[in-house]
């Protein structure tokens, strides 16, 4: 019975991190620290922001 409350708590706080990230996305902030020279995708953010 434990588990399946600890699953069940889980899936909740995974869905609602998904539905923050959705939600920001598409609200048009970017989920990184806007730090590019630490960043490995740094060229595909600023080309997509140069669009």
């Amino acid at each position: 019975m434990g588990t399946v409350i600890t699953i069940i708590i889980l899936i909740i706080c995974v869905a609602l991190v998904i539905l923050k990230l959705v939600r920001d996305k598409k609200a048009g902030k970017k989920s990184c620290g806007c730090d590019c020279s630490s960043c490995g995708a740094c060229s595909k953010c600023s080309s997509a922001a140069k669009k």
